[in-house]
């Protein structure tokens, strides 16, 4: 009898198991398709099921940002020497539109969270890898037309697109692969750890020996400066990122004015706090007449940068909406983003030459860079888009075929 009972009590607590197991699936699901949880609509009592736009928000704002970002690289700004304190908003939009990258980071963190490693889970490359290619070959057939390049030597041309150099912006395909193939064992070690408060301490390490330890300093003198954190790990920025994005999947901050106001109260301080700094520097920096200096800051992996990635991300991820047009533009913009990212590389060389000749000073250039930026990110989006959309009609078509197949086969061996 006791032994009876106990095998019901193990079913009953296997089978509780399964049922949890299979919601949170759901709920993990729903999150990844932009849907909030069922749990979450009956908490605001509304017959329309809110969609989570603000990843997809996200998603537009940095590709949008890497547009904006390369005006710094192609109208000069960088070899302009800074002389007064008009500079203080091109190098403040300088630093918020540098998140471009990390807010994608973050993103991946928020959004692969929870994937497992499988076979199936593999096949995610082979939608980056194709896109990656197709660009390729359309930068390729640019540069020799505008720059002569030559691509005659297959070695040459194997070699660029091994080492990503055939689509000009698609080092960001030799991180994404990285940390696509590392993403399930991160997983295992987020959520292997039982509690918030260890979490936490994850991040909190890996963030501070990649992050911090990078470009955080005791005293102002550049010579004497003292590193407060060993450094050793700091290429390994790209997991702070990543690991930052599941934690605020797990634990979201609680959505209200107070918070919002708190984050943008934060978001406006480290601004100001990295501006200034690079004004400063850049000033002093008369060996190279004044142009734009940051001794530490510079780079993605560094605190400012992480910080304000950070807190732009959060003060975005959880918008919803209702409205089924908003949804759908968001969603077809949202999923065009690498495309569009590397297929820009053809628009910025195409037309900053005659943006620059149309505004000789580099200043006056800046403050009408609003008008390349849009130029070039509605061309680059239409491409990106006509990209993404073939790809999936391709897909949708050799699924069916391979569907048939396997349906004819079945026909076959039953009959």
């Amino acid at each position: 009898m006791g032994k009876k009972k106990s095998i019901r009590q193990q079913r009953e607590k296997s089978n509780k198991k399964n049922i949890a197991e299979n919601s949170e699936t759901k709920k993990d699901n729903t999150v990844e398709s932009g849907e909030i949880p069922s749990e979450d609509v009956q908490a605001v009592q509304t017959p329309v099921k809110p969609y989570y736009a603000g990843i997809d928000i996200v998603k537009i704002l940095a590709v949008f940002m890497v547009v904006c970002i390369h005006t710094y690289l192609y109208d000069g700004m960088y070899y302009e020497p800074i002389t007064d304190k008009k500079f203080l908003l091109p190098i403040a939009l300088r630093w918020i539109t540098y998140t471009c990258v990390p807010l994608f980071m973050i993103s991946t963190g928020y959004l692969m969270k929870n994937k497992k490693l499988s076979g199936k889970y593999y096949t995610g490359l082979i939608k980056i890898i194709v896109i990656y290619i197709i660009v390729s070959l359309i930068c390729m057939k640019f540069n020799h037309e505008h720059f002569q390049t030559d691509f005659s030597d297959p070695w040459k041309v194997l070699k660029g697109f091994l080492e990503f150099n055939n689509a000009n912006y698609g080092w960001y395909i030799n991180y994404y692969i990285s940390i696509f193939l590392c993403i399930p064992f991160l997983n295992l070690a987020f959520n292997g750890l039982e509690t918030k408060g260890q979490k936490f301490v994850l991040v909190f390490t890996v963030t501070a020996l990649t992050i911090f330890a990078r470009s955080l300093y005791i005293g102002f003198d550049r010579t004497n400066q003292i590193r407060l954190l060993p450094d050793y790990l700091n290429g390994a920025w790209p997991l702070a990122y990543y690991f930052a994005g599941a934690f605020i999947r797990e634990y979201p901050p609680k959505r209200c004015v107070r918070n919002k106001l708190l984050i943008l109260a934060a978001l406006a301080g480290v601004t100001w706090f990295i501006t200034k700094s690079t004004y400063n520097q850049s000033i002093e920096n008369l060996e190279e007449n004044q142009r734009f200096l940051s001794w530490h800051f510079n780079d993605y992996g560094t605190y400012p940068v992480f910080l304000i990635a950070v807190l732009i991300f959060m003060l975005l991820f959880d918008i919803t909406t209702k409205n089924k047009v908003v949804k759908f533009i968001l969603r077809q913009i949202s999923g065009t983003t690498l495309a569009l990212y590397m297929i820009s590389y053809v628009f910025d060389n195409k037309y900053y030459l005659d943006f620059n000749a149309k505004y000789p000073d580099v200043y006056n250039r800046w403050t009408h860079s609003f008008e390349i930026i849009g130029k070039n990110f509605l061309l680059s989006l239409l491409c990106a888009l006509v990209i993404h959309n073939v790809y999936n009609l391709c897909e949708f078509g050799i699924k069916k075929l391979i569907g048939k197949i396997k349906e004819k086969k079945t026909t076959e061996a039953t009959s």
